[in-house]
């Protein structure tokens, strides 16, 4: 094969750019985010604004047909050099056939807000920690996010390894009633810039539902779902794209026992496979 024969060549060729890249500057924003369903510890410094859109689509469930669509439209404003808030539109649409069924169609506009506190900065302290909080708020739904962000760069900043934790309490309105559920995720990901402009990463992700508040209340694991695949991020001031996108593992758990939960390895109620677009412009 034509790669088998060229890596004397490649490999003198990633040595030379790791050389390189640990010698001079990487060129990375103040609030780099190389990642889709992880946050760096980077944020807006003081004074700073973006505006960025989401867009994602979600598609597969066991034994149905089943598509989601998301747009978030995001307005970030650095307040301090330590903290960073934002504001969203969410729009959220969905539409579910199961096996000879009809099909069941949902939409739902909603806010959310964000803070992140930084706590140690990742390029002066040991490692990059911030604290992260999201109440949001549509029609049916309640929700609050508290996260806590790890980060660690290698290779002159080259080369980032993020973690975050995730708890998630979320209030679900059904015929007059609400429901209490809960999320734990625990995300990894890696990502390495091949140019100052571009770099490529990919996303591990564990997500696991429960019934009951993860945070105050009893709550019981139901399901745990995984999810693995790769970002691609570009840096073209003063706009920047990320796109990545992600499947789930035929990994699940069960904790429940709940009959039909898991099918051949994957959570049921669970998307498949999901892509996100990011634009960002910065002014």
């Amino acid at each position: 094969m034509h790669f088998i024969r060229s890596r004397g060549l490649a490999a003198e060729l990633i040595l030379g750019s790791l050389l390189v890249s640990a010698i001079l500057p990487t060129g990375a924003r103040a609030d780099d985010q190389p990642f889709v369903t992880l946050y760096s510890t980077d944020i807006d410094t003081q004074g700073e604004k973006e505006v960025e859109q989401w867009l994602q689509w979600m598609t597969g469930h066991t034994g149905a047909s089943y598509n989601e669509f998301v747009s978030r439209s995001e307005f970030e404003y650095g307040i301090t050099d330590q903290l960073q808030g934002s504001l969203y539109l969410n729009y959220d649409w969905s539409r579910e056939r199961l096996d000879g069924g009809p099909a069941d169609t949902q939409s739902f506009v909603g806010v959310s807000g964000e803070l992140i506190y930084q706590i140690w900065n990742v390029y002066f302290d040991p490692f990059g920690l911030a604290l992260y909080l999201e109440p949001a708020y549509s029609g049916p739904a309640r929700s609050i996010e508290t996260k806590i962000l790890l980060q660690k760069n290698f290779f002159n900043d080259t080369l980032r390894l993020v973690f975050n934790t995730n708890f998630e309490d979320r209030w679900d309105r059904e015929q007059g009633h609400w429901f209490k559920t809960s999320g734990l995720e625990f995300d990894t990901g890696l990502a390495y810039n091949i140019t100052p402009e571009l770099s490529a990463g990919i996303e591990f992700d564990n997500e696991r539902d429960y019934d009951g508040l993860i945070i105050g209340t009893p709550s019981s694991q139901q399901t745990s779902a995984f999810y693995i695949g790769p970002t691609i991020y570009y840096i073209g001031h003063p706009i920047t794209v990320t796109f990545g996108a992600q499947a789930q593992l035929p990994w699940a758990g069960n904790s429940a026992h709940v009959p039909g939960a898991v099918s051949n390895g994957l959570v049921s109620d669970a998307e498949r496979f999901r892509m996100v677009l990011r634009l960002s412009h910065d002014f």
